[in-house]
């Protein structure tokens, strides 16, 4: 039997097969005999090895990452460069899954020869907090000839993707975008909308003037907005406060005397573009 194994080696262990369509890929090459199979393995002991790290693996802070499998090429000469990943889905300790995409795939080089390292992280603007399985998709192409595989984490893998608050105390002209919770001050003026991976309160006397997209709770005294409220947890409208647009929660809306909401109110939903309720 050829050298079996170069550029494609991440993906076929994935796979658990040996794949031949066409011409050979342009990146790499991969040859075996007819009726000769390869081993393949969930360790680092068989020709190509698939190590599950999710077990020991964790996401303490957005700015970190962790790795959730060691992928092992003893044969040597894999490219990660040639393969690509990302996460398919995301479900929680229930198995249910979590709507938003707010973990990243990527693959790095092993701290040993011939080792390949899947790491997931946070990505931006998001907010998640605690343990998941994550199914990742491995995709390779080259010279019309693909391969694609798919495999999810033994592990529930902690996860905190909670940024930091942001307290805004000038005005700003544009729109506002954090991963945690934001917080526009008394009598601060946000000449465009908000978007939060937490919970958002608008203080006395403030402005927004676009939307206002929570995952968590959004909290409005007694100012204006000029858009909709769109929350992953309750609203809150206290008194006098003014809302020129629709109001959609997946939990309650409560609204305070002489408040005033010139759209729909929609509460106890379980379906909102862009919210994990």
């Amino acid at each position: 039997m050829t050298r079996p194994f170069t550029g494609l080696a991440i993906v076929f262990i994935l796979l658990g097969v040996v794949v031949m369509a066409g011409p050979t890929f342009g990146f790499a090459t991969i040859a075996a005999d007819r009726g000769v199979s390869v081993a393949t393995a969930d360790d680092s002991s068989a020709y190509l090895g698939l190590e599950d790290r999710s077990a020991s693996a964790a996401i303490d802070s957005p700015a970190e990452s962790t790795v959730v499998y060691t992928v092992t090429d003893n044969f040597g000469g894999a490219d990660p460069t040639a393969v690509d990943a990302s996460v398919v889905r995301i479900t929680d300790d229930n198995s249910d899954p979590v709507t938003s995409t707010t973990l990243s795939a990527t693959v790095q080089p092993g701290s040993e020869a011939n080792t390949f390292d899947v790491h997931l992280a946070c990505t931006d603007a998001t907010s998640l907090e605690g343990s998941y399985r994550v199914l990742l998709q491995f995709v390779a192409s080259g010279d019309g000839s693909s391969v694609d595989a798919t495999r999810e984490t033994a592990a529930l893998v902690p996860v905190d993707c909670t940024a930091e608050p942001v307290v805004i105390t000038v005005d700003e002209d544009g729109d506002v975008t954090a991963g945690g919770d934001v917080t526009v001050d008394n009598n601060v003026d946000v000449g465009g909308s908000i978007n939060s991976g937490g919970s958002v309160t608008v203080d006395n006397n403030a402005k927004i003037g676009g939307n206002i997209v929570a995952q968590g709770d959004i909290t409005i005294r007694n100012n204006a907005v000029s858009g909709d409220l769109i929350a992953g947890g309750n609203v809150d409208i206290r008194n006098n406060a003014e809302i020129d647009g629709d109001v959609m929660a997946c939990g309650t809306v409560t609204v305070g005397n002489n408040a005033v909401v010139t759209g729909t109110i929609l509460e106890n939903q379980t379906d909102l573009p862009g919210i994990q309720c």
